[in-house]
């Protein structure tokens, strides 16, 4: 256990939501880049996250020359750009809405692998006895019409990440 840190501390915590960045892949391999980023406050606006997302990528993976490219030109290989939210078969037929439309709340910059910020709510985070970080969250996944309502799909994830 981390003795500096006091016991109290290492309690579970909660709050409602906030931006949560991670490194993502498209394939199951491991990989040495980490997949958690950052925790960032929900009231950074969306253009906010965009530019810490941006320097995020840009510090983490491009070379130096690239970044000092960057720094001059601020060109990037890469835009950060909305993902898509589904849309339900219902609520595109009461709304005329697509499939599936930009959302707001989720942005990604990169190939693979990329970094994706999104809100999650309900988080959750505690260090067990083994000293790992846990943290749990929910984030929408679709956007159904119910009755007279929009209402939306919500999937659980986590992750877990050792102490330095």
């Amino acid at each position: 256990m981390n003795d500096r840190v006091k016991s109290a501390e290492r309690s579970s915590k909660r709050i409602k939501r906030a931006w949560l960045i991670t490194w993502e892949r498209a394939s199951h391999r491991p990989t040495t880049k980490k997949r958690f980023v950052a925790l960032i406050g929900s009231r950074f606006s969306g253009s906010t996250v965009k530019s810490i997302l941006k320097q995020y990528y840009v510090s983490e993976y491009l070379s130096l020359p690239e970044q000092l490219s960057y720094i001059k030109s601020k060109r990037c290989p890469y835009e950060v750009q909305l993902t898509t939210i589904a849309i339900s078969e219902e609520l595109q037929k009461v709304a005329s809405l697509p499939a599936s439309a930009p959302f707001s709340e989720s942005m990604i910059i990169g190939g693979n692998p990329w970094l994706w910020a999104r809100m999650v709510y309900d988080i959750q985070s505690w260090t067990d006895e083994n000293n790992q970080e846990h943290l749990r969250w929910k984030e929408r996944e679709n956007l159904l019409w119910h009755g007279d309502k929009i209402t939306s799909d919500w999937r659980v994830d986590s992750l877990v990440r050792a102490i330095r």
